[in-house]
């Protein structure tokens, strides 16, 4: 990730967190956003995968614009890149977790209105593309413990070894 696609991803959040904070700052408002990111964070977990292959791609796309942004609002070229990060590693039970997740998201999305599909999705892209920094992924170290541990519950609801 260089430092001009990482403005990119920035702009995008600074955006979602200031509509949200102008509106009523209700938990509600900020779901769409935040379950994007949380998925984005997610997805750069997904390596080999077609939710890798999203997170790699959207890193790639914000690097061009923000490179060419940067560019042409100041002049400045080559400004270099950002330490790599990496949010963690799934285990199977949670890639199939992560999974079940996209499904559901899916289904939230069509039937979300066009102001909240805009916000999941910038939600997706700044999660998979913030992730690639150092010190995003730390902040988000979190959430691959929670598709695990989600993972690891659903597969001892199915072998039946606790009851709901």
């Amino acid at each position: 990730m260089t430092i001009a696609g990482a403005v990119v991803s920035v702009a995008i959040l600074i955006i979602n967190l200031r509509s949200w904070w102008k509106g009523n700052r209700e938990l509600k408002a900020a779901v769409p956003f935040g379950g994007g990111l949380i998925t984005g964070a997610a997805w750069t977990m997904c390596l080999g995968g077609l939710f890798g292959w999203f997170a790699t791609q959207a890193v790639e796309a914000s690097n061009k614009v923000g490179d060419k942004a940067v560019s042409a609002a100041t002049g400045a070229k080559g400004g270099g890149g950002l330490a790599q990060g990496s949010v963690g590693a799934l285990t199977y039970p949670g890639a199939c977790a992560v999974l079940v997740a996209a499904v559901i998201g899916v289904i939230v999305w069509k039937a979300a209105g066009k102001t909240d599909k805009k916000r999941m999705i910038g939600g997706v892209f700044a999660g998979a593309t913030l992730c690639a920094t150092a010190g995003f992924a730390q902040l988000m170290q979190w959430v691959p413990d929670l598709y695990n541990a989600m993972g690891d519950a659903g597969v001892a609801v199915l072998n039946g070894t606790v009851t709901l």
